[in-house]
Order: structure tokens, then sequence, then C-alpha cells
């Protein structure tokens, strides 16, 4: 029997939580993710390789709750971002991946990916819609940095406007997942996970 990764576990345990989401074995193969590589002319790091082995969602993004210095919340019911209620300390957040609705390869990927081509960082997804999620190349950090401070001119402009922006997020790619897809609280600030029933 094939041994999980801690990607898949995350992913089966939101799979669980959410029986209305499909969740489709991935068909990427080894072969494909070297053939990006080369594209791209990086080495992908193990926890992203796992995560493009393991499922296909049939959902456009996935929530996750945090805490932070959050004046909103997106609400799953309406389908909208509101005003947070005084007492209200959590917050969902949005968060898009590759192999969401209706991406089921690559390509698109690979497509985002050539504006961070010679930066040392790789694009993995939005956060809040307006957000990238880039992982640091050699630190395999997460970060969050506002589109709209990266300039996609060429690679010195953009790297230097990621260096100046980028916030971190998680401190792994395996954190991202523990947060959006195992449903454990983050907290954004000071980048732990807080206990359940802890309170802050």
């Amino acid at each position: 029997m094939e041994e999980k990764n801690n990607i898949q576990i995350a992913i089966e345990a939101f799979g669980h939580r959410h029986p209305e989401v499909k969740l489709e074995k991935s068909t990427i193969s080894d072969q494909d993710i070297v053939g990006l590589e080369n594209k791209l002319h990086i080495t992908i790091p193990a926890a992203v390789k796992d995560y493009f082995q393991s499922y296909i969602f049939s959902v456009p993004f996935i929530t996750g709750k945090l805490l932070g210095d959050f004046s909103q919340t997106y609400c799953e019911e309406t389908g909208r971002w509101r005003e947070m209620e005084i007492e209200e300390e959590i917050s969902t957040r949005i968060l898009q991946l590759p192999f969401m609705f209706p991406n089921t390869d690559l390509r698109e990927f690979e497509r985002e990916n050539e504006i961070f081509i010679g930066t040392g960082f790789l694009y993995l997804g939005l956060y809040d819609e307006e957000k990238y999620v880039l992982l640091d190349l050699q630190t395999e950090q997460v970060y969050q940095v506002d589109m709209a401070r990266v300039r996609p001119t060429s690679k010195e402009e953009t790297r230097a406007d990621i260096l100046k922006w980028a916030l971190p997020f998680f401190h792994s790619f395996e954190d991202l997942a523990r947060c959006f897809f195992a449903g454990e609280l983050y907290d954004e600030e000071e980048m732990t996970f807080q206990e359940k029933g802890e309170q802050k």
C-alpha cells in the first residue's frame, strides 16, 4: 500500500469535511513535472510535487480560517465579502491554487509562472483574489504580495518588487495545506497554528 504524504492527508481531510467537493486523483506524472522544471529552469520542491500528484478539485477556490488584523471575512453562505463584527476574531479567507476547476493540467500553472522565471520565486496561486502566493525556491517559505506591487517587466525588476513588498505567509507549503485543506486555525501575524480551544 502506498504511503500517503502530508499534502495528500491534508487534502483528504478537506474532502471528508466537504463531501460535496469532488476530488479526482491527479494524472500528473513525474515526466510532466520534469518537463515543467525544464521550462521554468527550476527544481520544484517536494511538497509542491506532492500537491501536483495528489488531487484535482471541482471548486474554483478553498477557504481557510485565520487570525490576524482583518476587517473583512468571506461569507461562504452568500459568496461575498462582509465587514467583520466587533466580537469576531476569526476571518475566513480564500485561496486559489492550480488544479482547481477548471484547470486539470500544468499548462495554466506554467503560463502564470512565466513572469517569475529567474526571480527565485515560484508562483503558487492567488490569496484573497488580489495577492500572489509565492514560494521562495531557496528557503521554501511561502509569501504573499499584492499583485499591483509587482511589475512583470524584467526578472530583475520583478524580483526587486517581490523582495520589497512580499510579506511572510507560511513557513512552508505544508503549513499552507494544514490551514486551507486540513482546516487548522492559523495566526497570520504570528505564523503559528492555534491549538483547539486556545484563546487569543
